[in-house]
């Protein structure tokens, strides 16, 4: 027998050609093989099958046997652990007449073997294999198949296979993300969850073309709801089948574009703010109306914030809309419609509604503002989706309308709604100053006489022939809230009281003083609508009176002013006021040496030396150079004594500046 394979003696043993074709074969065969009879008794057994299983007993197979077999040894040791090992199969396969193949593992050697059986009539042939490295092979491949099903069944993403029509698999953290049970999911596409504004198609053809897409889309649940996911996909995992993992990322997208959101508003705050500071600069250096209202919208169109601004004139009787100054645009206002009115479709937009409240109005999606529907495609031509109108106003008066667009959706809300609305007000203040100052330093004016002929009787006042009341001067205190002070005589002042109680912006009178049968008095007046109409267009009342219960009043307006719409106003307020004269008048002002020379021949020489020693000592700083005490003793009186001249000093000087009688 060749050194390749030993044959186990049994009750007959092959004649010897046969045996030796037996041993040639067996000499080829690289493979573990062994042989049994068909009572399954061994016949043969190959070196390679011995050296797998017992390689200590190598020689002991080639012992002879006595009358009663084999004499047990070495080779009943390789028998019977073969017979531990696969016994079993051996009778299943000659029993069956079939091939059977078997793993087995050894205990012994921690070893696994492959046998394969292959039966016929004179018994049963095996293969024996060690396969220990494939079973670690397919042990490590399955545990990592088990870590893989873990993975998909544990993933917090959305896991998808499946091809372009239809999803095969999907896991517990897909039917969450779908909003359906997982037997629902399956045999329907992903395509009927995502959202009409992505391309599919397109998607689909891309991922085939490069193996791997990212990027993300509007998934839409069958309950309506929408969430945005982030996916990443794989093409042909298998043939024909893509993987997809789909992450929710609606929370963080909304987190994001609140932050978006925060840093615009911040910017457009500081835009804004910038706009106020220049607003404010031009204040100070005395700019005209015209460079106030420039200079506004110059700067919110300048802004990255916004897109373009512009200033529009009301006329209440007309309600109509008219171009002042805009930047950023050109000829906007009078290509769009635009009305007072409510029950016009243009007046029913923020700047119909700002004109109409006196407050601030927004349309912050003016793509989905019914009230917006007459400019959405203004909007669109030029860029925009929030709209905001401010009136601009001052003590209840109109000045104009101030108009802004931005891209941003949304824009005009919260803090940034404030301080835009706040911009109305401080160019209403702006321009009430400047109109005001315009009159009472012009070169011209336009003066005035007015009368309302019924003026105590419309009231249902009392008698007032034969008596009169003189206005003097009417100083704002706050607001729509004025003090009027005047004269009249002691006879004269009971009526007066009683025309207070009928007039119901006439809040009461006090007395400041009697003498000589005269009576000066302070009468308190919320929101007279006489002053409010004279207030809106720029004048002031130079003088008023009442005569035989006739009023009687002088108003100065600035050189320009529609004296039409004045009166068209004032005749709403006082339906029986008619213009007595009108006449363009040159402002009386006094030259800074005529001053001196009143303030000179008024004041004694003590008043004069107290005056400019506070001066020139710094009592007038804050904080103060020099105490009332200090300068008394530098004047050798007492403190008092000190007082009293400057009081003095000082109220022929402002009598000297704010009173047209002179100083005395």
């Amino acid at each position: 027998m060749g050194d390749e394979w030993r044959v186990i003696e049994a009750e007959s043993e092959p004649i010897p050609d046969e045996r030796s074709e037996l041993e040639d074969a067996f000499a080829r065969v690289s493979d573990a093989v062994y042989t049994l009879d068909t009572d399954l008794r061994y016949t043969l057994v190959n070196e390679r099958a011995r050296s797998l299983f017992d390689r200590s007993v190598a020689d002991a197979v080639d012992e002879p046997a006595d009358a009663d077999g084999p004499e047990k040894g070495a080779a009943d040791s390789v028998t019977d652990h073969l017979e531990s090992l696969f016994g079993d199969a051996h009778e299943r396969a000659f029993e069956r007449q079939r091939r059977i193949t078997v793993d087995a593992h050894d205990e012994r050697t921690d070893r696994w073997f492959e046998a394969r059986c292959y039966p016929d009539e004179s018994g049963v042939t095996v293969l024996v294999a060690d396969v220990t490295e494939r079973k670690r092979r397919e042990r490590q491949l399955e545990d990592g198949n088990r870590r893989l099903r873990s993975i998909f069944e544990d993933a917090h993403d959305a896991i998808l296979v499946g091809d372009e029509n239809e999803i095969v698999a999907a896991n517990p953290a897909a039917s969450e993300l779908l909003g359906l049970d997982r037997s629902e999911i399956s045999g329907r596409s992903l395509k009927e969850f995502i959202h009409d504004d992505h391309n599919v198609s397109s998607a689909w053809e891309t991922l085939l073309e490069r193996g791997r897409l990212r990027g993300s889309f509007s998934l839409v649940r069958p309950d309506g709801t929408e969430r945005i996911v982030e996916y990443n996909s794989v093409a042909n995992v298998l043939p024909g089948t893509h993987l997809s993992i789909l992450r929710d990322v609606t929370e963080a997208r909304r987190r994001e574009a609140e932050l978006e959101r925060q840093r615009q508003r911040l910017a457009a705050l500081d835009h804004v703010n910038g706009v106020v500071r220049r607003i404010n600069d031009a204040v100070v250096t005395g700019s005209t109306r015209a460079h106030l209202e420039r200079v506004t919208c110059e700067s919110l169109a300048d802004s990255p914030s916004y897109e373009f601004a512009f200033i529009a004139d009301v006329d209440i009787r007309s309600k109509s809309v008219t171009h002042r100054v805009e930047a950023g645009i050109d000829g906007y206002v009078e290509s769009i419609p635009l009305s007072t009115d409510a029950d016009d479709p243009a007046g029913r937009g923020p700047a119909g509604k700002a004109i109409r409240t006196g407050k601030m109005q927004v349309s912050n999606d003016v793509f989905a503002d019914p009230d917006f529907e007459p400019w959405r495609e203004d909007a669109r031509e030029h860029g925009y989706e929030s709209a905001a109108a401010i009136p601009i106003t001052y003590d209840g008066v109109l000045y104009g309308i101030l108009g802004i667009t931005s891209a941003r959706r949304n824009a005009f809300a919260d803090e940034e709604r404030g301080v835009v609305a706040q911009l109305g007000e401080i160019l209403g203040h702006a321009i009430a100053a400047l109109e005001r100052k315009r009159v009472l330093l012009g070169d011209d004016l336009i003066e005035l006489e007015l009368v309302i002929d019924d003026a105590v009787a419309m009231f249902d006042g009392p008698d007032m022939t034969g008596h009169s009341i003189w206005f003097d001067r009417v100083v704002r205190t706050g607001d729509e809230q004025y003090l009027e002070y005047g004269t009249t005589d002691s006879e004269t002042f009971p009526l007066f009281e009683e025309i207070v109680e009928c007039v119901p912006h006439w809040d009461e009178v006090s007395v400041l003083q009697r003498s000589a049968g005269d009576v000066k008095f302070e009468l308190a007046i919320t929101s007279p609508p006489m002053f409010g109409v004279i207030d809106a267009y720029g004048g002031y009342v130079e003088a008023a009176a009442i005569h035989d219960g006739k009023y009687t009043t002088t108003v100065h307006f600035p050189t320009g002013t529609n004296i039409r719409a004045v009166m068209g106003e004032l005749t709403d307020v006082y339906s029986s006021i008619r213009t007595v004269a009108r006449r363009q008048v040159s402002p009386s002002s006094e030259s800074l040496e005529q001053l001196q020379a009143q303030l000179a021949e008024a004041l004694t020489d003590r008043q004069r030396t107290a005056l400019e020693m506070a001066y020139y000592g710094g009592y007038f700083e804050w904080p103060r150079n020099s105490s009332g005490e200090e300068i008394a003793d530098s004047m050798d009186v007492t403190a008092p004594t000190f007082h009293e001249h400057l009081r003095a000093a000082q109220r022929k000087l402002v009598e000297a500046v704010v009173d047209e009688s002179d100083p005395v």
